[in-house]
């Protein structure tokens, strides 16, 4: 495993690099847009560059970043208004989410990122089956507009709402939608499982979790790992990350997790609050590596 987080390019994306290098990361992720508006960042060249001599200094990788929140790919094709202060503007999310993918994906190119993590999306009122179809093609689009080898990492969700990408059949659907598989996997939440009611903190559990994924999806797809622990219990559908080991995941959720022979080559990325709540720290990293000795050790 190469232990990492997703850390602040704030003041210039190169800036990531030190950041994460400070608190121990040997891989990381980034926002490579402001992940709450839909402007794209003109990002310098010199700063690009700066970005991929710093990772290659201190053999980062392989990087991700992780797409917009306003990303949804399931929304239907057509023109809605923005929202109450809209002031009657509209915008067709569907197809604005599509430029943005494929921003996304070129930019990450340029970084040298290995994936780009999505949040599948949500069916917004209209079919499971017509959002999937919807997510498919809008991937697709994004592909055939996008070169480079930066990929589509699909993440599970929490399960709240209309959301697509509870089940690990939701993610196989999308997949199959896509029909770009060499150019798409997936990124596994640890608190996103465990709040669809996937009990990983149990003895065997993620044990049986990653043999269904395996069946379903294909566990070689797996390519990217966030390991967080939880606020709210087993099966709550509420996204809430806690500190690693101070949730309901818990130390020994975490070392049955991370000694399991299947995860040992991937890249991991820690989304968790900090203990002074200004994001991973070097506590949380030194606590991840500790937990995973420890998981190993459990497995020998």
């Amino acid at each position: 495993m190469k232990f990492g987080a997703h850390v602040s390019s704030s003041g210039g994306i190169s800036n990531a690099i030190e950041r994460g290098v400070a608190i121990g990361c040997e891989t990381l992720q980034v926002f490579t847009h402001n992940p709450r508006t839909w402007r794209p960042t003109k990002h310098k060249d010199e700063e690009i560059a700066a970005f991929r001599e710093g990772a290659a200094k201190h053999n980062l990788g392989p990087m991700v970043s992780h797409g917009l929140y306003l990303m949804n790919l399931g929304a239907p094709d057509a023109e809605v208004q923005t929202g109450p202060k809209s002031k009657g503007k509209t915008r067709n999310i569907f197809r604005t989410s599509i430029q943005s993918l494929i921003q996304h994906l070129e930019i990450g190119d340029a970084l040298g990122l290995a994936g780009v993590v999505l949040h599948v999306g949500s069916s917004k009122g209209s079919t499971y089956e017509e959002a999937v179809g919807r997510i498919g093609e809008g991937i697709s689009e994004a592909f055939g507009e996008a070169g480079g080898s930066t990929k589509i990492y699909l993440e599970n969700t929490a399960g709240a709402g209309d959301t697509i990408g509870r089940t690990f059949e939701q993610l196989k659907d999308v997949f199959d939608a896509v029909g770009s598989p060499d150019r798409l996997g997936f990124c596994l939440d640890t608190q996103h499982l465990f709040a669809s009611g996937f009990a990983i903190h149990e003895e065997g559990g993620i044990d049986r979790v990653l043999d269904d994924f395996d069946r379903i999806v294909g566990i070689d797809r797996l390519m990217c790992l966030h390991l967080n622990d939880s606020k709210t219990e087993l099966g709550s559908n509420r996204d809430r990350h806690e500190n690693l080991g101070d949730g309901l995941i818990g130390k020994d959720g975490f070392r049955r997790v991370l000694g399991h022979p299947a995860l040992q080559g991937l890249p991991v990325v820690l989304e968790v609050p900090g203990l002074e709540g200004n994001g991973p720290d070097a506590e949380n990293m030194a606590r991840a590596r500790r937990l995973h000795e420890e998981g190993l050790a459990l497995r020998a």
